[in-house]
């Protein structure tokens, strides 16, 4: 019996480890099946991801290439200067101070071939014709660069083909609604600068000088306009003096070594120091458009009496200037003798001078439109061209009379002689 007892249990014993022991194949099998499965996974994620990490560093590289090859720009017709930058020169940009620097700018048509140049840019002023440029690429953009209003230049001023209005890509101008705006100045707030009144110490020495100055003194270089400012000024004439100085004046300016140019900024100074106001009247009046001199006459310790078509509340700070165009002669005539027998509300026009900084430099304002080319150059913008530039430049722009403002003048001046175009807008007054 007792053997029998003992067969079983060995029996028993050998079906179960018989069992057991398939089972714990299984199991091994399968965990050795599994571990495999999630390394070869494993292995394929990190390949695919390596690869997506390579084709954006590919990526990046291309695009990287492609931003830094070197942009040229084609100057096409006789131009005013070389707007700061030294031509053909690689590095000119980079001392310019453009915050995009990988463009050379170029005259020589031998150095830049036409049909290579990444941008060409044509002067309104005397394009006489289009150029016969032959296998224009896809990249390159055909700018055209206008200094003045549409008034100008007549509309038949020059022959053009039919295909003139499909030939350009962008436009730099004075216009708000240009591809590239061409400033005359602007203004810039100083962010760590609190809103307060101008420091005690500027304006006791102004204070000082006040009373010794003269009331209206006024710098005209162009004889002629078309905003009939002349005739304005004459009429203005009649209830106070104003004293003109430059070519078209009748009093002279200091005299000084340099180009024309240069002798201007002189003549400001001297005109600051010894008028309680100065006019910086436009030759036209039509939106946007505002020159130079009232900017100039901004930075100086003055008060500017603006006349243009400029939404100068947008460019200016409040009370920083005078809008002649608000006033009939004689109203504003009767404003200048007010405000010369109130000096406190006379200095309320200086309260900004410590918060805002006046760019009105040469260099800066030259350079900055060819900046502002390089930069768009650059970018990957949609391509564009004007069908219809006639439509843009000439049926857009709007220029106004003073009579269209509600102010009649008795004195129509002289107008303006078309031909005076070629004159550098630098002279702008």
């Amino acid at each position: 019996m007792n053997n029998r007892r003992r067969f079983q249990n060995v029996f028993y014993k050998l079906n179960r480890h018989r069992v057991l022991y398939p089972l714990w194949l299984f199991f091994l099998f399968n965990v050795f099946t599994l571990k495999q499965l999630t390394i070869d996974e494993t292995e394929n994620v990190e390949v695919k991801e390596l690869d997506i990490v390579k084709y954006i560093e590919h990526q990046s590289s291309a695009s990287f290439q492609e931003s830094e090859k070197v942009k040229t720009i084609l100057m096409w017709n006789p131009w005013y200067g070389d707007f700061g930058f030294t031509l053909d020169d690689d590095s000119s940009f980079s001392r310019m101070g453009c915050k995009v620097t990988n463009c050379v700018l170029s005259k020589n048509k031998n150095k830049v071939i036409p049909e290579q140049a990444d941008a060409i840019v044509f002067l309104y002023t005397n394009l006489c014709e289009l150029p016969k440029i032959h296998g224009r690429q896809g990249f390159q953009r055909f700018v055209l660069l206008t200094d003045d209003p549409p008034m100008c230049y007549p509309r038949n001023y020059f022959e053009r083909d039919n295909h003139f209005g499909s030939f350009f890509n962008w436009t730099i101008s004075y216009r708000e609604n240009a591809d590239i705006t061409w400033k005359r100045g602007w203004i810039e707030k100083l962010l760590d600068q609190p809103l307060k009144i101008r420091h005690s110490f500027p304006q006791i020495g102004m204070r000082e000088n006040w009373k010794k100055k003269k009331l209206v003194g006024w710098y005209v270089a162009r004889c002629g306009s078309k905003s009939k400012r002349e005739g304005y000024i004459n009429e203005l004439r009649e209830y106070i003096e104003v004293d003109s100085y430059g070519p078209c004046g009748t009093k002279i300016c200091p005299e000084t070594n340099g180009t024309p140019t240069a002798a201007i900024l002189p003549c400001l100074d001297m005109l600051a120091e010894n008028y309680k106001f100065v006019l910086a009247f436009e030759r036209f009046i039509c939106d946007d458009f505002v020159t130079k001199r009232f900017f100039d006459l901004l930075s100086r310790d003055t008060v500017p009496i603006v006349f243009g078509g400029a939404d100068y509340k947008l460019i200016a700070p409040p009370h920083s200037f005078i809008d002649a165009l608000s006033f009939n002669p004689k109203e504003l005539a009767d404003h200048l003798l007010k405000l010369e027998k109130d000096e406190k509300h006379y200095f309320r026009h200086f309260w900004w001078k410590d918060v805002y900084k006046v760019h009105s430099g040469y260099g800066e304002l030259a350079s900055r439109p060819f900046c502002d080319l390089c930069e768009k150059l650059n970018s990957n913008l949609p391509r564009k061209i004007y069908r219809n530039l006639d439509d843009w430049w000439y049926n857009n722009t709007k220029c106004s009379a003073p009579e269209d403002r509600g102010i009649v003048i008795r004195h129509n001046g002289t107008v303006d002689d078309l031909h005076s175009i070629q004159i550098p807008w630098s002279f702008d007054d």
